[in-house]
């Protein structure tokens, strides 16, 4: 009798042991496949970061990019169509070659930016905003000399001499800039930069002044019109100030 019973003690005992190692089993492998789906986790953030990282230095490289074929473009027809607006006396010549000008310095305010940016990622906002400061002045001082000549001409009754080249100028740029302010407002939303936005409107500004101005230097030629050409002048000049306060606001209040 007693060695049944201690038969069944050892049988119980030997069944509770195995119940045991079981249940041992089943935690360690519970937390095995923790610590293996937290590693798993882990290691897919890395390559998030590191693909966040790439795409912000190519989306940078492509507003570079953008910035510098603006310096090139609108430096080469804003200086040209300056230079034959001071021969011809076009003021909306002389306003569109103006905001060209200023399109191009703000590109160029742009490439300093983005290149701070690339020594120094932490300064990012602190250039930002000093490039936003320089284009707001410069477009305050366009639009007010600009509105300045315009207001002299209307007063003086001054006409503009026609200008074939001109008129090529401004067909020219209105085939061009739409293209290229599309480009910088894509690369200004996937970055964010809102001092590529800014410089995204001026270049779609400049593609609008230069439809005025091509329309200025049509009805001048074809109606004698000479009101035509200051009267857009004063339109563009109007544009780049307001301009200028939205985004001296923008600046100011954030």
């Amino acid at each position: 009798m007693c060695g049944d019973e201690r038969h069944e003690d050892g049988f119980f005992g030997t069944l509770l042991l195995a119940c045991r190692e079981v249940w041992s089993a089943s935690v360690t492998m519970t937390d095995t496949r923790r610590t293996a789906s937290s590693s798993l986790e882990s290691n897919a953030e890395q390559p998030q970061a590191y693909v966040a990282a790439y795409s912000r230095v190519s989306l940078i490289a492509a507003a570079l990019r953008l910035s510098f074929f603006t310096i090139a473009w609108n430096g080469l027809i804003g200086a040209s169509a300056f230079v034959i607006a001071l021969v011809t006396g076009s003021l909306a010549l002389a306003g569109f070659g103006l905001n060209a000008l200023l399109d191009s310095s703000a590109s160029a305010v742009l490439v300093w930016r983005f290149m701070h940016e690339r020594r120094d990622p932490l300064a990012a906002d602190r250039v930002e905003r000093q490039a936003q400061a320089v284009v707001v002045v410069a477009m305050m001082a366009v639009g007010l000399y600009v509105a300045v000549e315009a207001v002299r001409a209307l007063v003086g009754g001054s006409h503009a001499d026609e200008s074939a080249v001109g008129f090529v100028l401004a067909a020219v740029s209105v085939l061009v800039l739409p293209w290229l302010g599309r480009q910088k407002l894509r690369v200004a939303a996937a970055l964010p930069s809102p001092a590529l936005r800014g410089d995204g409107v001026l270049t779609l500004a400049a593609a609008a002044l230069a439809v005025i101005t091509l329309l200025a230097l049509f009805v001048t030629s074809a109606y004698g019109w000479w009101w035509a050409d200051p009267v857009a002048a004063l339109i563009i000049a109007v544009g780049l100030a307001a301009e200028g306060v939205r985004v001296a606001i923008r600046h100011r209040f954030g």
